[in-house]
């Protein structure tokens, strides 16, 4: 039994190690997101229920006195920190309405969990409560798959969202979510085994604890260059209301006397195949033209719907306008506009760093100007720069040759 002392001490010791690294980073995010800030306590407060729950079973020696007693009160911490940490995820992805539908489902059935146990504990007055365990044990099993499919769906569907109206870096969310599903289908195929034996734990404890280190490491990366995405995720259909119907040309009537609204297009137009007319084309290229020359492609929050509201053009004839008029998406158009931006301001200002040309462009990071330039260039910014001047350098010697 020593051993099994010794790997609770080691994992509530990596419990409390790993809320302190969820908890000491709130001081270091780039963007303070009401979103993401609820997620980390989430996130903290499902660990350190973890941590108490190793501690508990040092100091009472639960799982040493038997696997029943042991499984039991695994149960009865493991789900609401298992919900936790899983509706820390959900919460990032979901909107509010969804949400509330999950806490309800989660709350219902750990609900279900502590009714078993006090019915198989007023039978049998201890924890050897019977066949009230496996009970506990399918409902816990239902709250996993419960979960792990909800966050499936809505990493799905934030990806595709993310990939359609934003234009930040994905490669800190792709992680986060990789991270996020391997801890999630760890622990569904971890946890109901090292709940009922010992044996067992001692074989898959590991993985679980690298497995949650990963997703520490991926939520935090994600926060350092988290992008509040909060009205994409509630506003995921078109913005509806007393402006919806009316012409374009009520934009400088009563939508614009009121607060911003993203003028519609005519009912005939409102169709996703609906041909652009002329006049919505120029209108709409007058208007990017503006927002570029404005240096608007500098704020690295911009998405789609943001763009809308500053343009007073609906997000839907936005949409249409970059697939049929300049064949791209929202994402590849302002990511080229950066892209050309910072290759200008490379030769401008040679002295300038990375860092400070991915700031000035609109680049979430460094490293998310370095994975373009490797894409379009096949080098990194660093070397691009040093080849066009060098490439000046021979121009200007070849026509000073040449006027000598």
């Amino acid at each position: 039994m020593k051993t099994l002392f010794l790997l609770q001490f080691a994992s509530c010791l990596f419990m409390l190690v790993n809320a302190f690294i969820i908890g000491i980073t709130r001081l270091q995010v780039r963007w303070v997101s009401r979103r993401y800030e609820l997620s980390r306590w989430l996130v903290f407060a499902g660990i350190m229920g973890l941590a108490a729950q190793y501690f508990i079973q040092m100091r009472y020696g639960f799982r040493a006195t038997g696997d029943d007693q042991g499984a039991v009160v695994n149960i009865l911490i493991y789900t609401p920190c298992f919900t936790l940490i899983s509706l820390a995820i959900y919460n990032i992805e979901a909107t509010h309405a969804r949400r509330r539908k999950m806490n309800l489902v989660c709350g219902g059935i750990y609900a279900a969990i502590v009714a078993c146990f006090c019915i198989g504990y007023s039978q049998s007055g201890c924890l050897h409560i019977g066949a009230w365990r496996y009970a506990m044990l399918f409902l816990f099993v239902v709250s996993v798959v419960y979960c792990i499919s909800s966050i499936v769906r809505e990493l799905i569907k934030r990806r595709k969202l993310l990939e359609n109206m934003t234009g930040g870096d994905l490669i800190p969310y792709v992680r986060y979510a990789q991270a996020s599903m391997l801890i999630l289908l760890l622990a569904s195929l971890i946890m109901p085994f090292a709940i009922i034996s010992t044996t067992l734990l001692y074989c898959v404890a590991p993985f679980a604890l690298l497995s949650l280190l990963f997703f520490v490491l991926s939520f935090v990366a994600l926060g350092n260059s988290y992008v509040p995405t909060e009205e994409l995720l509630d506003t995921e259909e078109a913005t509806t209301g007393p402006c919806a119907t009316e012409q374009p040309d009520a934009m400088e009537g009563h939508c614009a006397a009121s607060t911003p609204q993203p003028t519609s297009v005519p009912a005939d137009a409102a169709a996703p195949e609906a041909l652009l007319s002329d006049d919505r084309r120029r209108l709409i290229k007058e208007r990017l033209d503006g927002w570029c020359a404005g240096l608007g492609y500098k704020d690295g929050t911009v998405n789609l719907l943001s763009l809308s509201h500053a343009l007073h053009i609906s997000r839907d004839e936005l949409s249409r306008f970059f697939d049929q008029c300049l064949k791209t998406t929202f994402r590849i158009w302002l990511s080229d506009i950066r892209f050309c931006a910072a290759k200008k301001m490379m030769l401008e200002f040679p002295d300038y760093s990375n860092d400070v040309i991915s700031s000035e462009c609109g680049f979430s990071s460094r490293t998310h100007l370095y994975r373009i330039f490797k894409a379009r260039e096949d080098c990194t910014p660093t070397a691009w720069r040093e080849q066009q001047l060098a490439f000046r350098a021979e121009d200007g010697a070849v026509d000073a040759g040449g006027a000598a």
